[in-house]
């Protein structure tokens, strides 16, 4: 244990610069939309929360709404990945929508994110 101390304490103070980067770090959250459905058709995070949503389409160009919260934006067909950080400051169920259309189904696509309160 000795043998280890000198290393443990050079290493300390880079251990606690690091920390508050990662308390703000934001949780990731796969989001792939098809003509036929979102996955996952529930996103659930908590308020003040920061999320990433990482959105892609596997079949065509989409778009990607939530009325509520001002987002909206275009996911083009080729796969790539758009994404959106997002820190919700209001608890409660937001409809996710396909904002572009995209086939005859297109106004059956939704899904929804879920804001719950810190208890």
């Amino acid at each position: 244990m000795k043998r280890f101390l000198p290393t443990l304490l050079l290493t300390l103070p880079f251990i606690v610069a690091m920390l508050p980067a990662l308390a703000e770090s934001s949780r990731t959250i796969d989001v792939t939309l098809s003509r036929d459905a979102f996955s996952p058709e529930r996103i659930e995070v908590r308020l003040g929360e920061k999320v990433r949503l990482n959105v892609t389409s596997t079949d065509g160009a989409h778009g990607f709404a939530i009325k509520e919260l001002g987002l909206n934006a275009s996911i083009p067909a080729d796969g790539k990945p758009v994404m959106f950080d997002l820190t919700p400051n209001e608890a409660g169920t937001f409809e996710i929508t396909c904002s572009r259309y995209c086939d005859r189904s297109h106004r059956h696509i939704r899904a929804w994110l879920v804001v719950t309160a810190n208890e």
